[in-house]
């Protein structure tokens, strides 16, 4: 009898314990059925739908050197899909649909409101499995851990989970139970026994992240992170360095080039920096990993903490500009990428660049081009795409003007496009 009434209680707990689990599996079977159809599979790898007309999020090691790719979203619709911008060292790769119209997607959602312990799903297509089928896998688990850094790639500030990952699910996105895009999977703890299989510890990054990102992205060509030049730290109870402040305090300017961005901005010697845009920053991983968090060219608030004369810390707050500025420059010129004022359709039928948006108040805008117009040629010289028409940026510099041989329907125009550029 003693057994039975075990047997009965175990019953009962069970049957209580399923109740209990009732509205989350509820819960996760709406998130599934929302997002699922935003899902793609790009090659080997996995990526995610994050607008309607059609711009997708992967790894950059999915998407590669690849111009264009043939993908499929659940369920085996295959569209083309062009690569517009990538950043190699953090991993993330943007594409868009050719003439993307009415296409299911999951917005992106706010990664710094995540909390250790929440549950999340990853969509992915572990060993190709999904392949035969067109569905992608979906696995459940929690956040484990946040504000991971890893460099080679730059996983700055990564989301660490314990939903299983593994190869082909690179690229895929970590869904909050809102049914929002909170990070990209990317990246897998490999070390028992060698193998790439999951260990329970996989990272993803996140959304902020590559919504800080994401306009440089649209705009073509390559991304780098953010990080302050000029600027050489020290870490806080490093016994190298003379002072008192325990680690864990932040991180300290323990060296300063004349003229850089941060001396520009206010920052001294010896200040300590512990905050950046809200994020806390504990120690040199931490400010690196939060330093990554934008792009360069972005100004970013810091807070920083000063001896004054009677010895006390007082707080400061600076606007500094991220990356060297001369180095910025040299590069835009050298790759096509100052401000035109346009983003193009990535169509590579070699008939021209096909204007796909005018921003207000750009060059483009200034110079009269409108969406649907054909650029065929730059000051004389023939562009088939926008490979080319970068190409033909090569040497310029702000305040160039640029004559474009436009086709607008049948009717060929003459424009003149004054080059802008992103200033410090």
């Amino acid at each position: 009898m003693v057994v039975n009434g075990l047997l009965l209680v175990a019953l009962f707990t069970q049957e209580d314990d399923l109740k209990r689990l009732e509205p989350l599996q509820k819960a996760l079977h709406a998130c599934i059925d929302r997002v699922k159809p935003a899902y793609v599979f790009i090659g080997g790898g996995s990526g995610v739908c994050i607008t309607s007309d059609g711009w997708i999020l992967t790894n950059h090691h999915v998407a590669g050197d690849n111009r264009s790719w043939q993908i499929r979203f659940s369920g085996g619709k295959r569209v083309t899909a062009d690569v517009v911008g990538f950043d190699p060292h953090g991993d993330i790769s943007v594409l868009k649909v050719r003439a993307g119209k009415d296409l299911p997607y999951c917005e992106l959602g706010d990664s710094d409101a995540l909390k250790i312990g929440q549950h999340v799903i990853a969509l992915g297509n572990p060993f190709l499995l999904g392949n035969e089928s067109a569905e992608p896998t979906i696995t459940f688990g929690i956040v484990s851990a946040l504000h991971r850094y890893m460099d080679n790639p730059g996983y700055f500030d990564a989301i660490q989970t314990d939903a299983q990952i593994n190869p082909g699910n690179s690229g895929g996105p970590l869904i909050s139970l809102e049914g929002r895009v909170v990070g990209i999977n990317g990246r897998i703890e490999i070390r028992r026994f060698l193998n790439r299989v999951n260990t329970g510890i996989g990272y993803a990054i996140p959304a902020n992240q590559i919504r800080r990102y994401l306009k440089r992205f649209q705009a073509g060509g390559r991304v780098y992170e953010g990080y302050l030049h000029g600027i050489t730290i020290g870490e806080c109870g490093d016994d190298r360095y003379e002072n008192t402040l325990e680690y864990g305090d932040g991180v300290f300017v323990a060296g300063l080039a004349e003229g850089c961005p941060a001396e520009k901005a206010g920052v001294n010697l010896g200040d300590l920096l512990f905050e950046a845009e809200g994020y806390r920053i504990y120690n040199a991983n931490r400010f690196h990993g939060v330093m990554g968090n934008w792009p360069q060219g972005e100004t970013i608030r810091i807070k920083v903490k000063r001896l004054n004369d009677k010895k006390e810390w007082g707080v400061h707050e600076f606007s500094v500009f991220l990356g060297d500025p001369d180095q910025i420059r040299m590069r835009d010129a050298q790759t096509g990428q100052l401000e035109t004022g346009f983003r193009p359709s990535f169509d590579y039928d070699d008939l021209g660049v096909e204007v796909d948006e005018v921003l207000e108040g750009g060059p483009a805008a200034d110079a009269k081009l409108r969406v649907g117009d054909v650029i065929q040629k730059v000051n004389g010289r023939r562009v088939k795409n926008f490979d080319e028409f970068k190409e033909a940026l090569v040497h310029r510099k702000v305040g160039d003007v640029l004559k474009l041989l436009v086709l607008r329907g049948e009717n060929p125009l003459e424009l003149s496009l004054t080059l802008r550029g992103r200033e410090p």
